[in-house]
């Protein structure tokens, strides 16, 4: 499995059991839980609720929290 596809099946977990994860960026990490999971981005919604899209590529790692 390529690292692409196990960062989907992270994010997809995240999605169908409502669990917050972590993601990490290259200068920042964001939490919040997934909503939409898309071929290019996937969409959160952050601690505070407000929604944040965020390119597949662009994420260097997921922690559950």
């Amino acid at each position: 499995m390529s690292a692409l596809n196990y960062l989907v099946v992270m994010l997809e977990n995240s999605q169908t059991e409502q669990l917050p994860v972590r993601i990490f960026l290259t200068h920042h990490t964001l939490t919040g839980i997934v909503t939409n999971i898309y071929p290019s981005f996937v969409e959160i919604r952050t601690e505070d609720g407000k929604r944040c899209v965020i390119t597949l590529d662009k994420i260097e790692a997921i922690a559950g929290i």
